[in-house]
């Protein structure tokens, strides 16, 4: 597979911006059509051996170099967000996968009603395509994804297995499982682009439980593996860290290519018959509005106006339940096991619009951030048995609200904010309405019920959750060009060589994870443009796709000079006075025990301060403030600095479980790997959980008001 710039005078029949779960899925059926398809992806190829799910570490590397922001990552492919008026942070990953390197692979799709708001309900619109329609895609890309589960979930009409037997549960889950049956609401264990069986050259589910932070063996469905290396057997060209600064027009108003940018600020024109973009519901908006010229001077394909506009992000709340048993929580797939739809249609009758879904999980995490929480109570003495109640005792709802379009929540151009490259920033707008609000609220108390009667002793929400990946509606679909920014088939109302094929194309949320429809979409797109590449395509000559001025060679681009210098620190000495001096704080947070002395003392002599400190050199300047102030000022260092309470906290905690004397203590072998055999007679049946589910007329009965 090429991954060097491709010659600028070959014209490819394809050009895909963004090489992602859905620029993966139109690749390789494009490239297996026998089309010239050249793909340009500003990341590059993640070897599994960088994650560090299998080390020490993995939490410290989670709060940095594998986190799920890219304005806390920060590595060089990724793009500045301002998010000063967006109540949510924003999760993506710019790479060969895109976000499928660090999603959770939870793998619902959306209902049938879903597609069909305005008409069924009387709420925002309706597609112009529905469920039956799109049924070959999503069970297309189920084959590719490789997603384990159960067949016969209600919630959907009748349709084709999943391919893998569904992952075990563990016994938390099959409590929850019982309270949802007692009070015969829906359930079904979740369908998860994980493998529970060996499948597509890839390895069954490990149980790690570090699926957030990038999956080592391979189980988990990431583009890269399911679609990016098979596009390259096909003769595909991916170019990687190529920026795409904008898509370029010919005198005919059609697409001819674009300008990218490499890594060394030299700018290339890549020119292509047709154009698609798969590069986020944040990205491709940007791209498109950064692509102005005097032809379409509101951005490409903006004749409506709606171009950025109606921005989906699925607020979500979480609630986690502490149960009396010890449930290794942060082991096991960290994808849902349990799903729960009974809220995901609208009812008017409950005072707000749209619906929930709701996904269990494990704690998913380790013990540096249980430690967290509770040195953040401040109440030393009691530290060990607190920690000791709770730790691998904890399982999660996901409470997943569906937000309904709004103009005002949008993606525009920030003009004081430039990305590595120079190219102008998105600036985010989104408010997370009252609808929505009591939609949470609602769910989260419903779910805290249901914990309560599950066993947990302890119950603890945290609403609104703060952060989301799911990115949706900026471009959206429809038959009405003064409406709507692409048709039926994602390609551009004004623009017919011009398609979008990510969440961008969405008309409504619904409350489920994206990625499945995202992917049955891009692939029933790209089946349409091979069949119909003659009419789509500019029958041109490749003379006829001239490039555009760019600088002589040699020279930097234009828009390089004008880019912000990458965010640095100063990685600090460790030293014997802060060694002294991060040995007096961690005592005062982590008291000795049981023949242990205190934490900070013991992570200093054993080597393991020292490590930590390392490993995070992000974290060397807030922890000087904490340092500074020392024991005595720790709970007003709360309020005053959280950020450097949290440096100090954090790698003591990360420092101090690392010894394994205290990990033994605490029964923590690490996240090991405990391959699981697939449920193939799963308890749930045997115990008759499901039987109600599968009793004549009840998808009738909760579709015709949201639920029995």
């Amino acid at each position: 597979m090429a991954e060097t710039p491709a010659p600028d005078e070959i014209v490819a029949d394809v050009l895909i911006i963004g090489a992602g779960p859905a620029g993966g899925a139109a690749a390789t059926r494009l490239a297996g059509a026998g089309l010239r398809v050249v793909a340009l992806e500003q990341g590059r190829w993640i070897d599994p051996t960088e994650f560090r799910g299998d080390q020490w570490d993995w939490e410290l590397s989670a709060g940095r170099r594998w986190h799920s922001q890219p304005n806390v990552r920060r590595e060089a492919a990724d793009y500045p967000l301002d998010l000063a008026a967006c109540d949510i942070q924003v999760m993506a990953f710019n790479g060969v996968g895109g976000g499928t390197i660090l999603y959770n692979a939870v793998w619902p799709r959306l209902c049938p009603e879903h597609f069909r708001m305005r008409s069924a309900y009387g709420v925002a619109d309706d597609w112009p395509l529905d469920y039956t329609e799109l049924l070959p895609w999503y069970e297309a890309t189920d084959r590719e994804m490789g997603i384990s589960g159960l067949g016969g979930n209600p919630a959907y009409p009748p349709g084709a297995e999943p391919p893998n037997p569904p992952l075990p549960f563990g016994p938390g889950a099959m409590a929850v499982a019982r309270a949802l049956g007692a009070r015969g609401w829906h359930w079904w264990p979740d369908s998860l682009a994980i493998n529970s069986v060996p499948y597509g050259g890839r390895h069954a589910c490990v149980q790690r439980g570090t699926c957030a932070q990038g999956c080592n063996e391979g189980a988990k469905a990431s583009a890269d593996a399911t679609h990016w290396r098979a596009f390259g057997a096909t003769g595909g060209t991916l170019i990687t860290g190529a920026r795409v600064h904008r898509i370029t027009v010919d005198e005919q108003g059609l697409a001819n290519g674009a300008i990218w940018v490499d890594a060394e600020g030299q700018d290339h024109f890549q020119p292509a018959r047709v154009v698609l973009v798969a590069a986020n519901g944040i990205g491709t908006p940007r791209l498109l509005l950064n692509s102005a010229c005097e032809r379409f001077e509101t951005g490409l394909a903006n004749s409506s106006d709606q171009l950025g506009r109606n921005l989906m992000m699925h607020p979500v709340a979480a609630v986690f339940g502490t149960f009396p048993e010890q449930l290794d929580g942060w082991q096991g797939q960290n994808g849902s096991s349990v799903q729960c739809q009974q809220f995901a249609l609208h009812d008017a009758s409950r005072g707000f619009a749209g619906g929930c879904k709701w996904s269990l999980h494990p704690a998913g995490s380790g013990p540096v951030a249980e430690a967290l929480g509770q040195m953040a109570a401040m109440h030393p003495q009691d530290y060990h048995d607190r920690f000791a109640r709770r730790f691998g005792h904890k399982l999660m709802w996901s409470i997943m609200a569906e937000d309904l379009p709004d103009p005002e929540n949008r993606v525009t151009l920030a003009g004081d904010l430039v990305d590595s490259s120079g190219m102008p920033a998105p600036r985010v707008a989104y408010r997370t309405d009252a609808n929505t609000q009591a939609n949470l609220a609602f769910n989260v108390a419903h779910a805290e019920a249901v914990f309560r009667e599950a066993g947990a002793w302890e119950v603890q929400s945290y609403n609104p959750g703060g952060q989301q990946a799911h990115l949706m509606g900026t471009a959206r679909m429809g038959d009405d060009p003064r409406r709507s920014v692409v048709d039926r088939w994602g390609f551009c109302h004004d623009i017919p060589n011009l398609g979008i094929i990510d969440g961008s194309v969405f008309v409504t949320s619904g409350p489920v994870n994206p990625t499945t429809t995202i992917m049955a979409l891009a692939a029933r797109a790209a089946d349409h443009l091979a069949r119909n590449f003659a009419r789509i395509a500019p029958q041109a000559s490749v003379a006829s796709f001239l490039a555009p001025p760019l600088p002589k060679p040699g020279r930097p681009s234009r828009d390089a000079a004008r880019a912000t210098p990458a965010p640095a620190w100063q990685a600090l000495e460790w030293t014997e006075d802060r060694a002294a001096r991060f040995a007096a704080i961690g005592d005062a947070l982590i008291p000795a025990v049981e023949g242990l002395p205190a934490a900070g003392g013991l992570t200093v002599a054993r080597g393991f301060a020292r490590k930590a400190f390392a490993a995070r050199p992000d974290l060397h300047a807030a922890l000087d403030r904490a340092l500074a102030a020392g024991p005595a000022e720790l709970p007003a260092l709360i309020a005053r600095d959280a950020e450097g309470w949290m440096a100090a906290a954090t790698l003591l905690a990360a420092a101090y479980y690392a010894i394994p004397e205290v990990a033994a203590r605490i029964a923590y072998p690490g996240q090991q790997a405990r391959p699981a055999q697939p449920d193939r007679f799963p308890a749930y049946i045997d115990e008759g959980l499901i039987d109600h589910l599968l009793a004549p007329g009840w998808r009738e009965s909760w579709a015709a008001a949201g639920g029995p």
